[in-house]
């Protein structure tokens, strides 16, 4: 009998779980849109047309391309994670009621990430360099600003996540769909150019695209010249998306403040 009063007890707490799981309808939505765009993304990587487009749109080959890709997208998945992560909901009230002030609570909660961030970049890039013989020709100005329009980028949509994510308890839609769109249409994996004419014309829209385009003609010897045109479109999309999201975020916080809804998790 003892065994069964266990048993039972264990099929409450899993019934509580299932019960609390499915009152977030945003979650399970971006759950599944996240698992379906997730494996639709690796089924394009085995095309025979990908390194064709990589030769003739980057003059490499497709080793030097996805170490790339995968290496700088480390600092857009800290970027996109960044406000959530050091001034989530469950602890951002006690934040507000420190002396310290929130800007350097975030951007101390920071450094340590995007110094480990750092540090896989350079293990991709020595390990591209010493074990798959890439070659690179890095633009170090270049590669700075395409890095800082890229960040603050993805900072901006980090503040519009969190904000929803403060209103809405649990599901964060803002950072999976971004997810996903840099898998599939952010030039990480593959170039845009192998997708069918519609996804292309998504791709082209989302700044994932013009981050990775410019990064790896930065690190591969180009000039700023060379990639001014998708310079200024990052850099418009950051002016746009930056204060948007601050916005965003600081209309959500003081919604929650107002209801006093802040700490509910």
């Amino acid at each position: 009998m003892a065994v069964l009063d266990e048993l039972e007890k264990i099929w409450y707490f899993m019934k509580r779980d299932m019960v609390s799981f499915s009152t977030y309808k945003t979650n399970i939505f971006v759950l599944l849109l996240t698992a379906v765009f997730g494996a639709l993304s690796f089924a394009f990587v085995g095309q025979s047309s990908i390194n064709q487009a990589v030769t003739s749109q980057y003059a490499t080959n497709y080793t030097t391309y996805l170490i790339i890709g995968l290496a700088f997208n480390t600092y857009l998945g800290q970027a996109l994670t960044l406000v959530q992560k050091t001034i989530n909901p469950w602890a951002l009230e006690e934040v507000l009621v420190s002396p310290t002030g929130l800007n350097t609570f975030i951007i101390g909660s920071s450094i340590w990430g995007f110094i480990w961030s750092t540090a896989v970049v350079a293990i991709y890039l020595l390990l591209g360099v010493y074990a798959f013989g890439i070659i690179l020709s890095i633009n170090i100005v270049g590669t700075l600003i395409v890095l800082a329009l890229g960040i603050g980028t993805f900072i901006g949509f980090s503040m519009i996540g969190s904000g929803i994510l403060i209103l809405t308890k649990q599901g964060d839609p803002i950072t999976a769909l971004i997810t996903i769109a840099t898998s599939l249409f952010g030039n990480v994996l593959f170039p845009p150019s192998v997708l069918p004419p519609l996804l292309q014309l998504i791709a082209y829209v989302t700044p994932p695209y013009y981050f990775f385009t410019c990064i790896r003609k930065m690190l591969l010897g180009s000039t700023i010249q060379m990639i001014l045109p998708q310079l200024l479109i990052l850099t418009l999309m950051c002016a746009i998306i930056v204060p948007i999201g601050y916005v965003i975020y600081a209309w959500c916080l003081k919604t929650a403040k107002k209801n006093g809804t802040l700490s509910w998790f």
